[in-house]
């Protein structure tokens, strides 16, 4: 692992168990092995830090949501693969899931620009434009419904992390709270 990667993971891990605020850049450094300088000169900024790290990990559970994507065919079954593939990336990556939560409830997503965002959630966003058309599901605003989905997906993840559930149990969630959510913006 070099130097940038061994901050950023550093940075992960003191992120989501003391917070952005209660975690100085002086302590990623000492924590990383990695001299402070080395540190200011991958990101100038905590601020940068925090960005690289939130934008590496976005990228990351895309790529993997991604290629469970590409086998499937019909409309519903690419939104239920979203979903299920949502969730598992959440469960195998319990840190990174969370550093995702405290950024999209801190200041720092004001400071991610507009494009950047509009990026990250546009072919969700074309999914349920098409499923508007194709009339699988309800003709709503797909702002709300990328509102809806993610914060079902944080909601059972919490549900799953905070119990003991067999692999089973946790497919059979999975697979029930989905058909929970379809039922909600289905025609």
């Amino acid at each position: 692992m070099d130097k940038r990667e061994k901050l950023l993971q550093t940075a992960l891990e003191l992120f989501v168990s003391q917070g952005f605020n209660d975690t100085p850049t002086s302590k990623i450094a000492k924590e990383a092995g990695i001299a402070t300088g080395t540190l200011f000169y991958f990101f100038p900024t905590k601020d940068e830090l925090i960005i690289s790290l939130y934008l590496k990990i976005k990228g990351q559970a895309a790529e993997s949501i991604n290629l469970a994507l590409a086998e499937v065919k019909s409309t519903k079954e690419v939104i239920k693969t979203y979903y299920v593939e949502s969730l598992k990336w959440s469960l195998r990556n319990p840190n990174e899931f969370s550093f995702l939560a405290q950024f999209s409830n801190s200041p720092y997503l004001k400071k991610i620009g507009a494009d950047e965002i509009s990026a990250q959630i546009a072919p969700v966003l074309q999914l349920f434009r098409v499923a508007i058309g194709e009339q699988q599901i309800a003709d709503m605003d797909v702002n709300l419904l990328y509102a809806l989905i993610s914060h079902q997906v944080f909601g059972v993840n919490q549900y799953l992390s905070s119990n003991k559930f067999t692999k089973k149990e946790q497919h059979n969630i999975i697979e029930d709270t989905f058909l929970m959510f379809w039922k909600m913006i289905e025609c």
